[in-house]
């Protein structure tokens, strides 16, 4: 069985909401195909790739420049839309919810509500929060209702534009490319030294990209640590690692899946395609990314996990 892990669903009425903030639709920063919304188009898609289940999920740069208010609409809009598909193909579709924190006890109460009322499996939540890092203390709440209800947490990136060297505009989308992956791994950082994941040794964190720069810098980290950060954690960083899972969204690298596969093993690495974004209106990542899989010299025990019995563990899918 295929479960993506990380497919993304833009519904058409949040769509539509969105384009006026010019970060999402045609001729803005993020196109991405409006027949994403069409389901016979997406399941189509998966047919042909084999695909048996997506997850679905928002991408968290939607909430950039809302404020608190308008950015728990837009969530809670998401996770209508994604409930509302899930319910009609329940074989095809499970539930991620997207959760903003800029206003904990919203955020709180709209996870309530996901895991009450919409069958909610996991969380996305954005690398950063309007400039506050996820192990802000204001955010623990938060992390005990979902340790509470053991939901896995999806981290993806997003922008800070600290350096006009790093913009969208002026930089040849180096923000984009590199920008997101660099704000995920510095979440995960601050997951790890700011005792987020002490407090809660429990929490699963799937990283975007296969773990962003952690697996290709993994030793460079624990050398760093050994030299430098002993005292900063009560554990070895290295015993951290085990809370880290990495999709296989990177674009169809084959040399970064064996970095990512080095670093993960086959128990932490989940399928993810990264639809509808990417070229091919979305075919691409799912078929590349497949291709990342399937090509890899391991046995094919481990390619059935990594394809979809961890994200079936993971997500409680019977």
């Amino acid at each position: 069985m295929i479960i993506d892990i990380y497919a993304h669903h833009i519904s058409e009425r949040v769509g539509r909401i969105l384009q006026p903030y010019g970060y999402y639709g045609p001729n803005t920063q993020f196109p991405f195909p409006p027949s994403n919304s069409d389901v016979e188009v997406r399941l189509g898609l998966m047919e042909k790739h084999g695909v048996d289940m997506q997850a679905i999920s928002q991408t968290t740069p939607v909430l950039l420049g809302l404020d608190a208010e308008k950015a728990a609409e837009i969530c809670r809009m998401s996770n209508d839309g994604n409930y509302a598909l899930c319910k009609a193909y329940p074989d095809k579709f499970v539930n991620v919810c997207i959760i903003s924190l800029l206003d904990v006890n919203s955020a709180i109460e709209e996870l309530k509500r996901c895991v009450n009322e919409l069958d909610c499996r996991a969380v996305t939540l954005s690398s950063s929060q309007n400039g506050k890092g996820l192990d802000d203390p204001d955010f623990f709440p938060f992390y005990e209702k979902i340790a509470e209800y053991d939901l896995p947490i999806l981290i993806h990136g997003t922008h800070w534009e600290c350096s006009p060297l790093m913009d969208m505009e002026n930089s040849w989308r180096f923000l984009h490319v590199f920008g997101w992956d660099y704000d995920s791994t510095m979440a995960v950082w601050r997951l790890i030294f700011g005792g987020v994941l002490d407090r809660w040794p429990s929490l699963k964190i799937i990283t975007h990209h296969l773990g962003n720069y952690i697996p290709f810098f993994h030793r460079r980290i624990e050398v760093n640590f050994n030299g430098f950060l002993k005292e900063q954690l009560p554990r070895h960083i290295s015993e951290y690692w085990s809370n880290i899972y990495g999709d296989t969204a990177i674009d169809g690298n084959v040399g970064s899946m064996q970095c990512g596969y080095a670093f993960f093993g086959s128990d932490r690495i989940l399928y993810g395609s990264d639809y509808p974004f990417g070229p091919e209106e979305g075919e691409d990542f799912i078929r590349e990314n497949l291709f990342c899989v399937k090509s890899m010299p391991v046995p094919e025990s481990e390619k059935k996990k990594i394809l979809g019995e961890n994200a079936g563990k993971i997500l409680k899918l019977q």
